[in-house]
């Protein structure tokens, strides 16, 4: 319960909070480059339809709640690293990219890195998820080739997918993996003489 009240508190609430004054908090590239930093963070809980919101939120709760539960705290420094990650990544690498919103790219993210905690600690199961980190990498893949979201629907066709800020939160994944040290292996009892 306490893993999902925490991913509540990350994801909800924030983002009920910015649907009421959407543009504020919007990831704006001139403003970022003038000096409005907190648009780095505040951009992904903007949403451009209650669709988008729906489902970021629905991918959200599942995976960081679950993290939340093996690994408390990943959620929260998954976040913390990768908000301003991806955002920074897109000021770089989409400089055409003049607005951005949506927790997609987190999502992706704390996708992937549940995933690769459980193809390292659940050896059992390690086919399901690298099936998951597949379906992830392929979802980036589809969404780079198409401008069309797959699961969110948007009135007008001005809004569009960003394969980059997938692609970057996957990747932000890693060094918060690479940090969260493995679990103790139980070692084999050794007879004493």
């Amino acid at each position: 319960m306490k893993a999902l009240r925490h991913t509540l508190l990350l994801f909800v609430l924030p983002a009920v909070l910015f649907a009421l004054a959407p543009t504020a908090f919007l990831y704006d590239r001139a403003a970022i480059l003038q000096g409005e930093g907190w648009l780095l963070w505040t951009g992904h809980w903007v949403h451009f339809s209650f669709s988008h919101l729906a489902w970021n939120l629905a991918v959200l709760l599942g995976a960081g709640t679950w993290l939340e539960h093996l690994r408390p705290g990943a959620t929260r420094r998954y976040v913390f690293i990768a908000a301003p990650l991806i955002s920074l990544g897109l000021v770089v690498g989409a400089p055409a990219m003049h607005t951005y919103g949506g927790l997609s790219g987190l999502a992706t993210g704390l996708v992937t890195l549940l995933a690769l905690i459980q193809f390292r600690t659940q050896p059992a199961e390690r086919n399901g998820w690298l099936a998951v980190l597949l379906l992830t990498a392929g979802k980036i893949a589809a969404d780079a080739f198409s401008s069309t979201p797959i699961f969110s629907h948007f009135e007008g066709g001005s809004i569009q997918v960003s394969a980059l800020a997938h692609l970057l939160g996957g990747l932000c994944a890693l060094p918060v993996f690479l940090s969260i040290s493995p679990p103790l292996r139980a070692t084999p009892a050794t007879a004493v003489p």
